[in-house]
């Protein structure tokens, strides 16, 4: 679980830096020489490239996650009985750690 959060936190940062500098660079655009402006069109295009990269990373994590629900899914209607005595175990254990408190 932590490290669905903190994939999820990277990739918002990530967007969040790329609309920064977009930001950034469209703000600047007329003070810059030529050298500058080189810069500007390639920190352009490895945007670009960057958010395709992250895109498709976000579509197969997401298909990964989908199809671990639905697996879970699929044992708990295969075996309810043992899902349930499962949930009731845990519930007491957690309660049980809780009342240590």
């Amino acid at each position: 679980m932590n490290e669905v959060i903190t994939r999820q936190k990277l990739l918002n940062d990530v967007r969040e830096v790329i609309h920064d500098t977009e930001i950034l660079m469209k703000e600047s655009t007329g003070n810059l020489g030529e050298k500058a402006r080189d810069v500007q069109e390639r920190l352009t295009a490895r945007i670009s490239s960057l958010r395709e990269y992250l895109g498709d990373r976000e579509d197969r994590f997401a298909d990964r996650a989908l199809g671990g629900v639905q697996e879970i899914d699929r044992t708990v209607r295969d075996h309810p009985y043992e899902a349930v005595g499962l949930g009731v175990v845990f519930g007491v254990l957690l309660g049980a750690l809780l009342s240590r408190r």
